[in-house]
């Protein structure tokens, strides 16, 4: 019974660490990974209501040097993305992201970035795709702690234009899904 037991946990936990990816130095191919959103594409997250609790104040520096002070940010609507290269729902949700970046006036997507080797795998990774918000690195786990526990990656957490964190997504995020959602939260409908 034992042997089974044994037997049953290491193959679940074999099948847990695929499913994210393998280690910092996994190569990416050069084309756009897939949009999430794709009818044959993984299964987007939950979307899990929570709170409303304030941003934690925090400060973050990004791969440029910028510093971004969450609790500072009012009027945007934050989509605090943690996420690594290594995981691949992470490398899958990233041209999502980046349209939603780019589609909404007053939404930032931040990439919280969990590598351990840090900048030396980050940098390279977010240049390669072009990723277009902005990326910090939270190699001490201040970020992490801050937001409570992340589970798993990628998680995704909403803050609104007022501060409030109301949403959490544990998975790739559901982008489509929550397209009528970001812009009743951004017009204050929400």
């Amino acid at each position: 019974m034992r042997r089974l037991l044994t037997l049953a946990c290491t193959v679940g936990l074999l099948v847990l660490l695929t499913a994210c990816g393998g280690d910092d130095t996994a190569e990416t191919s050069d084309q756009a990974a897939p949009s999430a959103s794709a009818s044959r594409g993984p299964i987007p997250g939950k979307v899990r209501d929570v709170g409303p609790e304030p941003v934690p104040t925090l400060t973050l520096e990004t791969l440029d040097g910028a510093s971004i002070d969450l609790a500072a940010r009012d009027g945007e609507l934050l989509l605090v993305n943690f996420w690594a290269t290594w995981c691949a729902p992470c490398r899958e949700e990233i041209p999502d992201l980046k349209s939603l970046h780019t589609d909404f006036e007053n939404l930032t997507v931040i990439g919280v970035a969990l590598d351990r080797k840090g900048r030396e795998v980050v940098k390279p990774f977010a240049q390669k795709l072009e990723i277009n918000y902005p990326i910090v690195i939270d190699k001490s786990g201040a970020a992490e702690a801050e937001f409570g526990p992340i589970p798993g990656l990628p998680t995704t957490i909403l803050v609104t234009p007022d501060g409030q964190v109301t949403k959490r997504v544990v998975g790739i995020f559901p982008t489509e899904e929550m397209r009528p959602t970001l812009k009743k939260m951004l017009s204050g409908e929400a």
